[in-house]
Formats: structure tokens, C-alpha cells, sequence
């Protein structure tokens, strides 16, 4: 993991803590250059992105400033860090349910920009969010571009074995939100009734150099899930 995105961790957990709840004012560059041991470079890229994710505000010659914190099970539009990322406190479970190496079709090849008979990485995972069933997930990664994906590492934050042993660079992902009604199967998965309204995301991440690698449809527990995006 990369020194910044450490900071943004840390801090996001100290914020949760509560830690600057006296004056809502996170510490100077300088302080925080000083206590992280970094360069300024790192502690801006840092900020940027808890801007980014509506945690703290920028006021022009006063500093930064801690929003209002946001709900339990939030998911972050504007993030492409993943669950494990975007949930630092809570306890998450990464349940199993299918793994395989499968061909890419017609569709999935249109659909990830890649060849008829690529393989590719096909996952089914149900994620737990302090024991409560958050999100199911089927993902698809284009296994030219990561070439091994276990039991071990599906059942752990892929993000982090994506970015910190695979060294890809993260570019931009493109959401799509639709509103669906639950099949059986789905619903029992996520302790739902069958028909049960549901938001499914479908999210195509993309690589620094604009690559498409990853492919998700993405089915939220709507009783446990709220959606967040900052406007600029």
C-alpha cells in the first residue's frame, strides 16, 4: 500500500474515533508531515482524497475541515477502492461462493473490451459487513491482465492484492446504477425476501492507461446500504 493511501486510513479511522471532534479541524500540513514522516506531495495526495470522498472540506487560509460523518454501509460513487477500503473499522467477511476460469462469450467480450475466448476470472462473493449481509457480487477480471486469483486472496481484499503485489495503477471506474427486484436465489443470499426492491451496480474499472480489467455486477442489502457521491 502506498504511503498516501496509508494516511488516508489512519486518518479516516481517527476521524471515526472522533479524535478531531473538538474544533472538526484535521492538524496543519506541517503538523501532519511532521507526525506521518512524509513529504508534503504525500500529505496533499492524502487530502485530495478524502476530499474526494466527502470526508473533510477545504476553507481557503483556515485548513481542512471534518464533514459530518457518514452513514454505516455507505458506498462511495466516487471510489474505486473497494469495500474493505471504504469501511476501515468495520469487520468484513469476503464469503466464497463460486470461483472459475471461464472463456469470454460474445457479450462479456463486448462487454470487458476483449477477444472471443479470452479467459477470464469469474467470482460470486457475498460481502459481510459486521456480520449483517452487505453486498452480493459477481466480478469478472480479464486473466491477461491478472493472471491468478485464489481462494485466499478472493476471500481477502482483492483491491490490496491488485494494487500492492500486482502494482496495477488504478485509472477510473464508470458506475451504472439500476433498480431491480431480487430473484430467490439472491435474496436468500442477502436475508431479503424475494421481489425485495434492490439497487445493483454494475462497475467497469479501468486501469491509469485506460484499460478495462474488471467487470462487476454488483446487488446491495437495501436495508443496509446508502448511496453517496460528492457534487462539485
Amino acid at each position: 500500500m502506498l504511503k498516501y493511501e496509508m494516511i488516508v486510513n489512519d486518518l479516516q479511522k481517527r476521524i471515526m474515533n472522533e479524535e478531531f471532534e473538538e474544533n472538526h479541524k484535521l492538524p496543519t500540513e506541517e503538523k501532519l508531515i511532521e507526525e506521518y514522516k512524509v513529504s508534503r506531495n504525500t500529505i496533499r495526495n492524502a487530502i485530495k482524497i478524502l476530499i474526494n470522498l466527502g470526508i473533510v472540506y477545504s476553507v481557503q487560509g483556515n485548513g481542512m475541515f471534518v464533514r459530518a460523518p457518514k452513514k454505516k454501509g455507505t458506498v462511495y460513487l466516487n471510489s474505486t477502492r473497494g469495500v474493505t477500503m471504504d469501511n476501515p473499522g468495520n469487520k468484513i467477511i469476503n464469503k466464497l461462493l463460486d470461483i472459475q476460469v471461464i472463456e469470454a462469450d460474445e457479450k462479456l467480450s463486448q462487454q470487458m473490451n476483449c477477444k472471443i475466448g479470452t479467459p477470464v476470472y469469474y467470482l460470486k462473493r457475498l460481502r459481510i459487513v459486521d456480520g449483517i449481509p452487505y453486498a452480493l457480487e459477481r466480478t469478472y477480471y480479464n486473466k491477461d491482465i491478472v493472471p491468478y486469483l485464489g481462494k485466499e486472496i478472493a476471500e481477502g481484499s482483492i483491491f490490496r492484492y491488485l494494487k500492492d503485489d500486482l502494482k496495477l495503477s488504478f485509472g477510473f471506474a464508470d458506475k451504472y446504477l439500476t433498480a431491480i427486484k431480487l430473484s430467490k436465489e439472491d435474496a436468500k443470499l442477502l436475508n431479503l425476501n424475494e421481489n425485495d426492491p434492490a439497487i445493483m451496480i454494475n462497475d467497469n474499472i479501468h486501469l491509469s492507461n485506460g484499460l478495462l480489467f474488471n467487470t462487476s455486477n454488483i446487488i446491495y442489502n437495501y436495508q443496509t446500504t446508502n448511496f453517496y457521491s460528492v457534487a462539485q
